[in-house]
């Protein structure tokens, strides 16, 4: 059965979550989540649930080996996107769209699996870090980020959905962090054959410009982004507003730095 993602980008929402939420969060979180982890030159290395790209184009300047890093995404926009945005260099990374629950690799094809805040979309987790298993080599290692706390910004807006659009906006808005139980994901972990299992709370600064820019943006760049749109000027502006409002606190002159706690969890095949 196809992996369905319910989390899912459309339209120009790919080129906006780019050039909108890489920036200010997700390539910060990828160059935490890479202090962390040894990725040597000629390394064998793919990232599922790729998203654009920016885990996989950080680790391909390590690698410095063409063909040694793919990235893999259900989406087909995220792929599109991804393409666009990679330099052309001689570690380029080879981009597939495709299920991680049926991926297109032999046993033992990776040294190194990434998946940065994925895992808690795919609808059958064990089946997903079983077939991760699968295709890494013995003694090869998985890291995951998940999210281990409701970020402010996306409370914040869920908050602001409540009200102006529907309860189905505000809920899609927090589904990135619905699961995020350490002792739910270990045994999955576990269940799914890896060992030295380790855990740990990160946390990383999401730099948000001044909210009547960067707060559409955000929304535009979500799946419930096409619901906002739909509403008229004055309706979209009061909630941009309400949002702004409720993250002053972490203002910094007309900018936001918020932050946002994640796990890191490490494992050996």
């Amino acid at each position: 059965m196809p992996e369905q993602h319910s989390y899912q980008l459309q339209g120009d929402a790919p080129k906006i979550y780019e050039e909108q939420q890489v920036p200010s969060l997700f390539r910060p979180l990828a160059e935490l989540t890479l202090r962390q982890v040894d990725v040597h030159e000629g390394d064998r290395v793919i990232d599922v649930a790729c998203g654009t790209g920016i885990v996989g184009r950080l680790v391909a300047g390590k690698v410095g080996k063409s063909d040694s890093v793919v990235g893999v995404d259900l989406n087909a926009g995220m792929i599109e996107a991804a393409q666009r945005y990679s330099p052309v260099t001689d570690a380029d990374v080879e981009w597939r769209q495709g299920d991680v629950t049926d991926l297109p690799f032999p046993d033992a094809s990776f040294d190194i699996a990434f998946c940065q805040q994925g895992l808690q979309f795919f609808p059958d987790k064990l089946a997903a870090l079983k077939e991760l298993r699968r295709i890494l080599a013995p003694g090869g290692s998985v890291t995951l980020t998940v999210w281990s706390s409701v970020s402010r910004v996306n409370a914040a807006i869920a908050d602001a959905l409540t009200r102006y659009v529907s309860a189905d906006a505000a809920k899609t808005c927090l589904a990135p962090f619905a699961f995020r139980d350490p002792v739910v994901i270990k045994a999955l972990m576990v269940e799914a054959g890896f060992q030295e299992i380790k855990m740990e709370t990160m946390v990383v600064e999401r730099r948000l410009g001044p909210a009547e820019e960067s707060i559409p943006r955000v929304m535009a760049s979500a799946p419930y982004g096409n619901d906002v749109a739909k509403l008229n000027r004055a309706i979209q502006d009061a909630l941009v507003k309400e949002v702004g409002e409720s993250l002053d606190k972490y203002r910094v002159d007309d900018d936001f730095a918020i932050p946002q706690e994640t796990h890191l969890i490490r494992a050996t095949a």
